[in-house]
């Protein structure tokens, strides 16, 4: 498999200014190489996809991936770093694909400053840079309901870090700006998961403060998201009384027009404590609330979990609880659209009324997790976890079938069996 153009040329920047800085100096590139994977199993109770790819059959594609690191250093000052993965396509439920999660320059002016330059992850959880080396935490999967909130986890840009050494411990301050080129997944029953290109642009600092073998994190965000080729976005359906129904196309009878908007605006507070409460025992708990704007038909939400952790020698049992909720009036309206359904209606009327509903990423549910992680040895981790997902309303983690109401008040048991390693 070779990389594609694109992640060639990303991958390359780093690199390439690095090697021409090392022309100009007498130190030879220090080039160091590692690698990560987790091979992963998921199977549920349901017929349905939860997660994008979790049913009764079981699925290899929810957690596995593979991945390479390059780290380049030229001088105290100056390195790169290129990460490559393998893992289920972003862009469609069928492909696997090749990316580079990193691909970024660093100077390091001083022992308290720190600049990168290029694709780098954004700092907004406490597992955000690890998040896919599987070995490095002991869930066998990190909580949808806190870790599926950010609109992306990578960007490419610019980020700053500056560190502290209070008595109170090490202190650091990080700010970032840059672009993310993703594509939004939406699920419809009658049409399938639709992916629709976008470019999300992210700014936010985030506040870590690290004492002993303890964790806190602050984070402000902000994210403006415009579709890549150039439309606006669906922002409020007007009501048609003499119809009952709602215009979601201004080729649809009515005088009011479809609000538009060309670009949705969200804002994301999010808070994270990783402490040690006592010998073997870890609280580990992470909470966002994401506040957007300019629409009524996005995800407003508020999720996050608390986990209890206890070594046990080469065992780390844990049990968990997350809980992801939306709120306000896009829920009321995914709900209208949704019931705005009528056998008198045209099937295709009925069709616009629905495709609208599941369009809009509405979430209602909460899991408790119960699993363990073994340590094979210091490289490598065995993991195993049952988890319960309660459904609420709906929730958009859930693919409901084509032609039902959407799942609601309903169940889902997930086994995890994983084996995470570095080299």
């Amino acid at each position: 498999m070779t990389l594609m153009p694109s992640v060639r040329s990303l991958a390359a920047l780093p690199l390439g200014l690095c090697l021409l800085a090392a022309q100009t100096s007498s130190q030879a590139v220090d080039f160091s190489t590692s690698g990560f994977g987790t091979v992963g199993y998921a199977v549920s109770d349901q017929p349905y996809y939860y997660q994008r790819f979790i049913d009764d059959k079981g699925t290899f594609k929810r957690d596995t991936v593979l991945g390479a690191q390059v780290d380049a250093k030229l001088s105290a000052e100056w390195s790169a770093t290129v990460q490559a993965k393998v893992a289920p396509s972003l862009h469609n439920d069928d492909d696997w694909s090749l990316s580079a999660s990193w691909a970024f320059i660093s100077w390091r002016p001083g022992n308290d400053w720190l600049l990168r330059l290029g694709k780098q992850r954004v700092p907004m959880y406490l597992n955000s840079e690890n998040m896919d080396v599987g070995q490095t935490y002991d869930f066998a999967r990190l909580p949808f309901e806190m870790y599926g909130l950010s609109p992306s986890n990578d960007f490419k840009g610019i980020s700053v870090s500056r560190n502290w050494l209070p008595d109170i411990g090490e202190v650091t301050l990080d700010a970032f700006h840059g672009e993310a080129d993703i594509s939004a997944r939406a699920y419809g029953r009658d049409r399938g998961a639709v992916f629709m290109p976008v470019c999300t642009t992210i700014t936010g600092s985030v506040l870590t403060l690290k004492k002993d073998t303890s964790t806190w994190r602050l984070g402000l965000h902000h994210t403006v998201t415009r579709r890549r080729d150039g439309e606006s976005f669906p922002s409020h359906f007007p009501y048609v009384d003499a119809g009952g129904y709602y215009r979601v196309d201004n080729a649809m009878f009515g005088t009011e027009p479809v609000g538009t908007t060309s670009s949705i605006v969200n804002d994301v507070i999010t808070l994270g404590a990783d402490m040690e409460l006592a010998p073997d025992w870890r609280l580990v708990s992470e909470f966002a609330r994401n506040i957007q704007k300019r629409t009524e038909n996005g995800a407003n939400t508020a999720g996050g979990y608390i986990a209890v952790l206890r070594k046990l020698g080469g065992f780390t049992p844990y049990v968990s609880y997350a809980r992801l909720r939306s709120m306000g009036v896009s829920v009321r309206m995914a709900d209208a659209l949704n019931t705005a359904q009528s056998p008198f209606f045209p099937a295709d009327l009925n069709y616009s009324q629905r495709a609208a509903s599941d369009a809009i990423m509405v979430y209602d549910q909460d899991t408790v997790a119960l699993g363990t992680s073994y340590a094979l040895t210091a490289q490598s981790k065995l993991k195993a976890e049952w988890a319960r997902t309660r459904i609420g309303n709906r929730s958009a983690t859930v693919d409901s079938p084509a032609g039902d109401d959407v799942i609601r008040r309903q169940r889902i048991n997930v086994l995890s069996l994983n084996y995470s390693f570095v080299f």
